[in-house]
């Protein structure tokens, strides 16, 4: 966010009545408490996490506010698995009123995630695709403000070709995961990224083991 973006998105903030203060404040409430309500769900997908593949919870919770400070609404993510990052980015869409569309190739996998989904209460804040995301990603509508990748290591390239630059809004976040640990099969995309006249990349890592590569489209509207 721009800096004079940022000073409007504060002032406005400042300015709220105070019914809109209360539903605010209401709504954070209700959020925490949504977050209470899964735990047992997180902790139960948390215990066959290196079955599915899963991101660690302190990645999850990244994830999540990410999505709540770049206040994004329409979200990508590749590599469903099942279903528990979608958990965290669907929590921080019900705060953005956003939308999660997630593709995952195992129908096994398809079903469990519409399944946790749901019994999280967040079925409503996803559509999930079941698929070739190769063959999926180049027939969605977009434009995506957030994108994340956690599924074929080595053709993150591929994504970022068949989304750069129509099917991403101005200010675009798109999150590499393994990006630590799986280097050397990502390296063609990331030294493409990094060198990216268009793009500002940093790797950022929650537990010192892995970790994501993060890039943000800094082009103009």
């Amino acid at each position: 966010m721009r800096r004079r973006d940022f000073l409007t998105a504060v002032a406005g903030s400042l300015s709220l009545s105070a019914g809109e203060v209360f539903a605010t404040a209401q709504k954070e409430a209700s959020l925490r408490e949504k977050e209470k309500e899964i735990e047992a769900l997180l902790k139960e997908l948390e215990a066959v996490r290196g079955r599915f593949s899963n991101v660690p919870r302190t990645d999850g919770q990244f994830l999540n506010m990410l999505v709540k400070i770049s206040r994004s609404r329409r979200v990508l993510e590749v590599g469903t698995s099942n279903g528990y990052s979608a958990i965290w980015l669907c929590m921080a869409l019900e705060e953005t009123d956003g939308h999660l569309t997630t593709i995952e190739i195992d129908p096994e996998r398809v079903r469990l995630a519409k399944e946790n989904l749901k019994r999280a209460g967040l079925a409503h804040r996803a559509t999930v695709l079941e698929g070739d995301a190769h063959k999926i990603v180049p027939t969605l509508e977009g434009p995506f403000d957030f994108v994340f990748l956690d599924a074929d290591k080595g053709r993150e390239q591929d994504y970022f070709g068949y989304l750069y630059p129509k099917k991403f809004l101005s200010g675009a976040i798109i999150l590499v995961h393994n990006a630590i640990r799986m280097r050397r099969a990502m390296q063609r995309y990331l030294d493409m990224i990094s060198a990216h006249p268009e793009f500002d990349t940093l790797m950022v890592s929650t537990t010192l083991d892995d970790g994501f590569a993060v890039s943000y489209w800094r082009r103009k509207k």
